[in-house]
C-alpha cells in the first residue's frame, strides 16, 4: 500500500510542480506589471499640461496674488509636490498601498467616493457580461446546430453587424427607439435598489444591453469558430462511427473542447469592461466609476483618474492571472503536456 501511495504521488508531482511553477510565474508578472502600470500613470499625470494646485484652488477671485501664492506655496508643499520626482513617486506608492489616494479637488476623500461608485460599476459590469455570454452560447448553438442556411447566415450577419458597431451609437439607437418613441423604458438615470426592485431593473435595462450585445457578437465569433474547428476533427469522427447520437457528441465532446479559448477571452473582456463603461455610464448617466472617470479628467482631478486607472489596471490582470491558471488546471491537453 506505502509503495503505491509513493507511485500514485510521484505520478502527480510533475503536473503539481508545473501549475505551481505557473502561479508564482504570472504573480510575478502581475506584480512587474501593477509597478509598471503605477509608474506610468504618475509620470502621465506629472507631464499633463496645467498645475494641479491651480486645478484644486481654482481661480480665488477674492485673494490677491500675494495670498494665492502662498496657498500655493502652502499646498505644493502639503502634497509633496516640492520634493524631486522619483521621491514624489514613493510618497504617492506608499499611501496607495495603505489604500489612501488623496482627496479630490472639492476635499472629499478618493477612496470613500470610489467605494460609493464600485457597486454600480460591478452590477452593470457583471450583469451584462452574464447575459453576453449566455446570449452567445445560445445563438452560437443554434447557428451550429441548425440545418437551415438562411437562419444560420441571419445570425453571423447580425453578429458581424453587432461587432463592429460603436456602442456609444447603438446606445443612442435604442434610447431613441425604446426610450423616446416606444417609452417602454427610461433614457438615462439610475434608481437605487431600495425604491424598488423593478424600478432599479427598467433604468438597468438599456445600459446592459448596450454592453451586453457586443460582447456576444465577440463570443460568438470565437465559440462558433471553435465548434466548427473542433468538428472536423478526429475523435468526433470516431465518436460518430462508434453510432453516438448528434447531441451527445455535440454537449459532450464538441462543446466542451470548443468553449476554451472563449474562456480567455471572456476573462479579458471582463478586465478590460471599463473601457466600454466608461461611454456606457456616461450616455446612461450611470453613477459609476466610468462617468466618474470622464469627470475626473474634465477637471482634472489627478487623484481620483490615478486611483480609478490603477483600479482598472489591477482588475485586468488579477482577472487575466485567474483565467489563466483556471485554463491550465481544466485544459486536459496542458496536463497531458506535463
Amino acid at each position: 500500500m506505502g509503495t503505491n501511495k509513493r507511485i500514485k504521488s510521484r505520478l502527480l508531482r510533475p503536473h503539481q510542480v508545473t501549475i505551481t511553477k505557473s502561479i508564482v510565474s504570472r504573480f510575478a508578472q502581475l506584480i512587474a506589471v501593477m509597478v509598471a502600470v503605477s509608474l506610468l500613470t504618475f509620470l502621465i499625470l506629472s507631464s499633463t499640461p496645467g498645475s494641479v494646485i491651480d486645478a484644486r484652488i481654482g481661480p480665488l477671485p477674492n485673494f490677491s496674488p500675494e495670498e494665492r501664492a502662498q496657498i500655493v506655496e502652502s499646498m505644493t508643499k502639503q502634497l509633496g509636490l516640492d520634493e524631486p520626482l522619483w521621491r514624489q513617486y514613493l510618497l504617492w506608492m506608499r499611501q496607495v498601498m495603505q489604500g489612501n489616494f488623496g482627496f479630490t479637488y472639492q476635499g472629499l476623500n478618493v477612496t470613500d467616493l470610489i467605494v460609493a461608485r464600485l457597486l454600480p460599476t460591478i452590477e452593470l459590469g457583471v450583469v451584462a457580461i452574464f447575459f453576453g455570454v449566455m446570449g452567445s452560447l445560445m445563438v452560437s448553438l443554434l447557428a451550429f446546430r441548425t440545418r437551415f442556411r438562411a437562419i444560420r447566415g441571419s445570425i453571423q450577419g447580425s453578429m458581424t453587424l453587432l461587432l463592429v458597431m460603436p456602442a456609444f451609437w447603438l446606445g443612442l439607437v435604442m434610447v431613441i427607439i425604446i426610450a423616446s418613441k416606444l417609452n417602454w423604458l427610461p433614457a438615462a438615470g439610475y434608481a437605487e435598489f431600495s425604491e424598488g426592485k423593478w424600478e432599479h431593473i427598467r433604468f438597468l435595462i438599456l445600459p446592459v444591453l448596450t454592453l451586453a450585445l457586443p460582447q456576444m457578437a465577440l463570443f460568438f465569433r470565437y465559440l462558433y469558430a471553435g465548434l466548427r474547428d473542433v468538428e472536423n476533427s478526429a475523435f468526433v469522427m470516431a465518436s460518430r462511427a462508434r453510432g453516438i447520437s448528434e447531441r451527445d457528441i455535440v454537449f459532450r465532446h464538441i462543446f466542451p473542447n470548443a468553449v476554451l479559448p472563449t474562456v480567455t477571452v471572456i476573462g479579458l473582456v471582463a478586465g478590460s469592461i471599463i473601457s466600454g463603461l466608461v461611454i456606457v455610464e456616461t450616455v446612461f448617466s450611470w453613477p459609476g466609476l466610468g462617468a466618474m472617470l470622464v469627470k475626473s479628467v474634465e477637471v482634472k482631478d489627478y487623484n481620483t483618474v490615478a486611483a480609478t486607472v490603477l483600479l482598472t489596471a489591477f482588475a485586468y490582470v488579477s482577472v487575466a492571472f485567474i483565467v489563466d491558471i483556471i485554463y491550465q488546471v481544466v485544459d486536459p491537453r496542458i496536463r497531458r503536456q506535463t
